[in-house]
């Protein structure tokens, strides 16, 4: 089957929409009740237009294209050379007819907290495709957590999530965020734990969330196994039902 391949002479996107509708704190609710908070950039014209989903730990509220602007000129070894912008440039893609929805998962910002978060990315992108404003392709995109992220959801595979763009995932941890180290055969990596264990002097974690009949039914199992009690880390992740907080 022939594929067509793209020039490297082709011309790039150029701009086709000048103004931004920003909807700032919408709080979308998850399959157990929890709403996570996210903000909505948009161009402003009617129609439909493809979203371009970025989520993770790091506060949205530094995200926005005020804060990117606000950034004075970096010199070419700062990491900032480029800008704050690790959602992605909101007024980039809001002008090639994108819609930008940055957000944090619960317990982070102003989401709020409670249960697990490990199917709020799919629930968000499948309310996102939901959106009168949003014609039902979804991607992803971000640096970093952000990318990690993408990573994560992808595995669950979205019905609506059609791409997905994770920029030094790996690097950012030490390799840790790249798919074959995150899930080693198939298994969620400790290190996740470790993060959430040790990377805050003050938190406060919710009770993990119920899982399905036939997981719950494994999870037991797996809690009589010695053999998982002799590796303290991951006999802590049984513990936890398997879950965590990305």
């Amino acid at each position: 089957m022939s594929r067509e391949m793209r020039s490297s002479n082709s011309k790039a996107s150029q701009p086709l929409y000048e103004k931004v509708i920003q909807d700032r704190d919408i709080l979308v609710p998850m399959r157990d009740g929890v709403h996570i908070c996210v903000d909505i950039y948009r161009p402003e014209a009617s129609g439909k237009f493809p979203a371009i989903l970025a989520l993770a730990v790091h506060n949205k509220d530094l995200q926005t294209p005020d804060i990117a602007e606000a950034i004075p000129p970096q010199p070419a070894w700062s990491p900032l050379w480029q800008g704050g912008m690790e959602a992605g440039d909101t007024k980039y893609l809001v002008s090639r007819g994108y819609v930008h929805v940055i957000g944090n998962p619960r317990g982070v910002g102003k989401s709020e907290d409670g249960g697990s978060p490990e199917w709020d990315a799919y629930d968000l992108i499948e309310w996102i495709a939901k959106q009168p404003w949003c014609d039902g392709n979804i991607g992803m995109i971000g640096i970093s957590a952000f990318a990690g992220m993408q990573w994560r959801t992808a595995l669950q595979q979205p019905p609506h999530l059609k791409a997905i763009f994770p920029y030094d995932a790996c690097n950012a941890y030490g390799d840790i965020f790249g798919f074959r180290d995150l899930y080693p055969g198939g298994v969620l990596h400790p290190f996740t734990y470790l993060i959430d264990q040790l990377g805050v002097i003050h938190g406060v974690k919710g009770r993990p969330g119920k899982l399905p009949p036939e997981v719950e039914k494994r999870w037991k199992e797996a809690m009589k196994n010695p053999d998982y009690k002799i590796y303290s880390n991951m006999y802590n992740v049984l513990t936890m039902r398997g879950q965590h907080s990305p």
